[in-house]
């Protein structure tokens, strides 16, 4: 049976009625409506969850006679339109069970606030809870990403590492300790994060990755893939880059550098991959080329800077990248771009951007690849 739509003013959109205007107030933004007589106002405490659009229609009309039906569902319609409703019909039944709903309630608001009245919030914190994340790497980044994927609700988690704990890791991966020193960071990151969510299903696979066919039985059944693995530098992009091709799983990636964060999206099929960039790369940059060369063939660069701060919002960055992804609630940010936040001024930028060639050997359209990857919502930023 269809649920019937009860139109309810969100409560992160507030109205207020001041000297003949209503402000609806949320998101940092204020809408200024003409209100001379109050019916707006009265007809906002009437979207209350509990009424059809007739219902607040009847009810409305009591004190305000000269109010039609037909301006009341306009009405109605345009606050709808401006983000400013949900439907009071919709509940968790079926979708969530009372600790779920207990545990994700901010996650569920949140969502809320980008639902129309078409909408089911909790439908968004379902999708999580059945998505299932590939996580390559348990370092500075990965520490942080597992713990955030763990407290999002993703429900099902593939994570690769095969390092031991070092002393210098402890200034940013925040999942070892002092005494952990010399262990396995995939036994101890998994233990930790168990105990904090103790419903996450989280697999292990405890190994370096040396080559594309590792990467694939690591994605094989992956809704999204997260690399902030570094080593080898220089070709574990390429190998991961190819594994997602081949199995048409969206990648988000990123790390640091130096004195700033770096990430950007792979969607099979749809955006250009990391091959792409490179060939776009060499044909028409000749020192990024000429530097790219440098690098593969000396292994130029080191990971030896790593703080805290640009790890905690790439960590931000890549999280809510994997979320638009897996729940389509907006479209993904950095597809088919690299973005880059610097420390100096924490502005965010487009620092470069590329196309899916056809000739690209990864992923050209003559190259056999995967299904193509399919997405939540259908644009891409």
């Amino acid at each position: 049976m269809t649920q019937p739509i009860l139109p309810k003013l969100k409560h992160m959109t507030p109205a207020f009625a001041v000297d003949g205007m209503l402000y609806i107030s949320g998101y940092g933004q204020v809408a200024e409506i003409p209100d001379d007589n109050g019916a707006i106002h009265r007809m906002c405490r009437l979207l209350d969850g509990t009424r059809t659009a007739a219902e607040v229609y009847c009810d409305l009309a009591a004190d305000y006679p000269e109010i039609t039906a037909a301006e009341v569902e306009a009405a109605i319609a345009q606050f709808d339109e401006s983000g400013f409703l949900i439907n009071g019909a919709v509940t968790p039944d079926g979708l969530l069970d009372d600790y779920e709903q207990a545990r994700w309630a901010r996650n569920i608001n949140f969502f809320g606030s980008y639902c129309s009245l078409a909408d089911n919030q909790f439908q968004y914190q379902r999708t999580l809870l059945d998505a299932r994340v590939t996580l390559l790497g348990l370092g500075g980044l990965g520490c942080h990403i597992l713990q955030d994927l763990a407290a999002m609700g993703i429900g099902h988690v593939r994570v690769v590492e095969f390092d031991r704990v070092e002393m210098s890791n402890l200034n940013r991966q925040i999942l070892y300790r002092d005494a952990d020193i010399g262990q396995p960071k995939i036994d101890l990151a998994v233990d930790r994060i168990r105990q904090f969510n103790p419903r996450i299903d989280i697999e292990k696979i405890p190994r370096r990755i040396e080559n594309t066919d590792d990467v694939l039985a690591a994605v094989d059944g992956a809704d999204v893939v997260i690399s902030v693995a570094d080593r080898p530098k220089m070709e574990i992009n390429h190998w991961v880059n190819e594994g997602c091709v081949r199995a048409g799983v969206p990648l988000v990636t990123g790390g640091l550098d130096t004195q700033r964060a770096v990430y950007f999206t792979m969607v099979p099929g749809q955006t250009g991959c990391i091959e792409c960039w490179r060939l776009g790369v060499f044909r028409t940059d000749q020192v990024s080329a000429t530097l790219l060369a440098e690098k593969r063939e000396r292994q130029i660069g080191g990971d030896n800077a790593a703080f805290v701060p640009l790890v905690t919002m790439v960590t931000g960055l890549l999280i809510g990248e994997t979320v638009r992804l897996l729940t389509g609630v907006a479209p993904p940010v950095a597809a088919g771009r690299l973005m880059q936040l610097r420390f100096d001024d924490y502005e965010m930028t487009e620092y470069e951007t590329w196309k899916r060639l056809p000739d690209c050997p990864v992923c050209g359209t003559s190259t056999p690849t995967g299904p193509p990857a399919t997405l939540k919502t259908n644009q891409l930023a």
